[in-house]
């Protein structure tokens, strides 16, 4: 490298603006392709380095900069916990429900895919919809193991190779298909469950029969339907029955009447129908809801077929009116037309 002294280029008149060139002293090298002079360690100077840019045979303007240039450092302003805690409600209320919403619409299709696939009453739509999804996952390059759940496989194919999250959301289908659930009422179904994560949460069977008796075990308990009492010579129970449940077998009557067929006492069957009655009190929660929700929306229907029946009217209304209007005005320019004529021909 040459030795000469640096140039100083920044105080002729003849350097321009057109071209800006950023040069600090680990790039500069680089940059110009020559350096002047070595640095001097005990220098004390405080002025910037000149450099030497007639090589470069262009106009620059050259701009060194320092480290003590650099930015201060920003002061973090505090949040509160209360307003944190607003943001969070506000979170809850308005994007996570919504992102939820739109999520459990997105299952509901995926679960009325699989429906369609294993219980359209059409051949031909079970068939399509099947080899359509053995095209999608060869297209995908996805694969599965034999036993693998055709859920599984069509909520893979919607959301992914998330093992988490397809197991998550296949094992929320796979409860409500077990329970029997309408693909109409999927969304209701998980809500009513704690969502998907609840579900998730619950094992490989969420909602599981001794999870649905625990849930339906106080409301059924706290009921008395009346008295029963058995010929001992028929049926005889002794003292280690004494405060524990059974399950009794009865066939309903035409009289009204009940008749006893069989007692049970065995932990399992008495958590079968506990279940078995948390499922049926679900489902008519279930019809309830739909019902309302039905009702609800033939009263929007109703509403808006009043309004817009309304608005019918008053554009009609509307209507007339301009019409009358419109029959006024030729009347008059009739009249005022038929008297410039009189006037003409009296002329």
């Amino acid at each position: 490298m040459s030795s000469k002294p640096f140039t100083s280029a920044l105080t002729k008149g003849n350097v321009m603006s057109n071209t800006t060139t950023n040069i600090t002293n680990s790039n500069f090298a680089s940059t110009l392709g020559e350096i002047t002079a070595p640095v001097v360690q005990n220098d004390t100077t405080t002025s910037a380095p000149s450099f030497k840019l007639d090589a470069l045979g262009v106009p620059v303007t050259m701009r060194v900069e320092s480290s003590s240039n650099a930015p201060a450092t920003v002061p973090v302003t505090k949040v509160s916990l209360a307003a944190m805690e607003q943001a969070r409600m506000s979170w809850e209320t308005t994007e996570l429900a919504a992102s939820n919403k739109r999520l459990y619409s997105i299952l509901r299709d995926a679960y009325s895919y699989y429906l369609t696939m294993k219980q359209d009453p059409n051949k031909g739509a079970r068939k399509d919809r099947a080899i359509e999804l053995e095209r999608f996952i060869n297209a995908r390059g996805y694969t599965f193991m034999p036993s693998t759940h055709d859920m599984t496989r069509v909520v893979k194919c919607v959301f992914g190779v998330d093992r988490r999250r397809v197991s998550a959301y296949s094992i929320a289908l796979r409860e409500a298909l077990r329970q029997g659930i309408k693909s109409s009422d999927l969304i209701l179904f998980i809500e009513q469950n704690g969502g998907v994560e609840q579900i998730r949460m619950g094992g490989s069977k969420p909602l599981s029969v001794t999870k649905r008796a625990a849930k339906a075990a106080d409301e059924v308990l706290g009921n008395t339907l009346g008295l029963l009492k058995f010929d001992a010579k028929l049926f005889a129970a002794d003292a280690d029955w004494a405060d524990k449940q059974v399950v009794i077998v009865a066939t309903y009557l035409p009289t009204g009447e009940f008749q006893a067929n069989a007692v049970i006492r065995h932990d399992s069957a008495v958590n079968a129908a506990l279940a078995a009655y948390y499922s049926q009190q679900q489902a008519k929660l279930r019809e309830v809801a739909k019902a309302e929700r039905e009702a609800e929306e033939a009263a929007d229907k109703a509403a808006k077929a009043a309004e817009q029946e309304l608005q019918k009217q008053a554009r009609e209304e509307q209507r007339q009116i301009t019409a009358a209007q419109e029959q006024a005005a030729k009347t008059k320019q009739a009249a005022l037309n038929s008297s410039d004529s009189d006037v003409f021909e009296l002329a």
